[in-house]
């Protein structure tokens, strides 16, 4: 394989090999520029990136300058949902092999923290997340990942789906969090791609019905055809058909990004329900009538990234049980990252996702 022939190649180069990236140096101000080849430490892979999806907290980062009220120091390269191949395995032996095809989590927890220890890796006190301020993203050619982050994907999984992953493992932990069964109705505030995702996850739960909320219109083709029962385009919509009847959500997710939907969300649910917080709102500030949340003695759960997911998320793509492929997507070079990022930012309609293809 050529990618392999030049992973050995560069085992015997002295001097240092430059890599094509998109480096992010203010808001809206991406460059395509070389750096220097990264170095992986002993435990780390070197991976040849294939895809990249991007994030809303990507597109924050270079509109805003910042994400969730974390601001980067330096200039850095975006991009955190991605999948490629292994050119040069770890040092130590560990992880996968080179020419390994592969999706990445990219959480790098340190295993040693009290919550490490707990077993709550998503929130590790010392996590290390590439496209966040300590470590560079995968709008790169390349990237160096820790061993433990990767999980094969087979033939049948293409690179775009294995980046998609990611954002699909963040859905597979919301809903661990919600335990949806067969007498639930479900609605899914906000359908881009982690919303669909729990669309598609609740269906495959066997629930009662499903119930989605967008006011893009575009948007609701793709969630209906993959299992939504209704689509609306207000919560009051929602509120004015079921509210108050056992015909309500008693499983809610707030997956929008809105000022008003934490609030909106314990409007919608039933009482005795479960509201389950995904993003993160505009200036980090949730507006919500808690009178209301505790006359309906909702149970309120904040859902962090995933935990121990991509592994399933990638089984279930294979198994033809969530099908990213049917997201609709606008995909974009490496040397078209800005126009990438504001893409997301502003979508055509319809589109769910923006991929950024890297390599083969």
């Amino acid at each position: 394989m050529i990618l392999l022939h030049i992973a050995n190649t560069r085992q015997f180069q002295k001097e240092p090999i430059l890599v094509k990236c998109a480096r992010c140096y203010a808001p809206r101000d991406i460059r395509i520029v070389e750096s220097p080849d990264p170095e992986p430490l002993d435990h780390e892979f070197l991976l040849a990136v294939a895809a990249v999806s991007i994030c809303p907290s990507d597109h924050h980062i270079y509109r805003e300058g910042h994400s969730s009220g974390v601001y980067p120091d330096h200039e850095m390269i975006l991009g955190h949902e991605f999948s490629g191949t292994v050119v040069r395995a770890a040092k130590n032996g560990s992880g996968p092999r080179e020419g390994t095809r592969v999706a990445v989590e990219p959480a790098w927890h340190c295993g040693y923290c009290d919550l490490c220890k707990r077993g709550l890796v998503n929130i590790c006190r010392n996590v290390i997340f590439p496209s966040y301020p300590n470590r560079d993203g995968a709008l790169a050619e390349y990237i160096a990942c820790p061993s433990f982050s990767a999980t094969v994907l087979p033939d049948d999984v293409s690179f775009v789906a294995g980046a998609l992953a990611e954002p699909l493992g963040v859905a597979i932990h919301a809903v661990r969090h919600a335990r949806p069964g067969f007498g639930d109705v479900v609605a899914v505030l906000g359908v881009g791609v982690i919303g669909t995702a729990i669309v598609e996850l609740c269906r495959n739960a066997g629930v009662r019905r499903i119930l989605v909320v967008d006011p893009d219109g575009s948007r609701h083709a793709v969630p209906l055809a993959l299992g939504a029962h209704k689509a609306y385009a207000r919560v009051e919509e929602l509120v004015e058909e079921f509210g108050g009847t056992e015909l309500g959500p008693s499983l809610v997710f707030d997956v929008t990004n809105a000022q008003e939907s934490f609030g909106e969300a314990v409007e919608a649910c039933e009482p005795g329900g479960k509201v389950i917080v995904i993003t993160i709102p505009p200036h980090d500030h949730a507006e919500l009538k808690a009178s209301t949340a505790r006359r309906k003695e909702l149970d309120i759960q904040f859902s962090r990234r995933s935990r121990h997911t991509l592994e399933e998320a990638v089984r279930l793509i294979a198994e033809g049980r969530v099908h990213p492929e049917s997201w609709p997507q606008k995909e974009f070079t490496l040397d078209e990252a800005a126009a990438a990022l504001e893409c997301s930012i502003a979508p055509p309609p319809g589109v769910l996702r923006t991929i950024v293809r890297v390599g083969a």
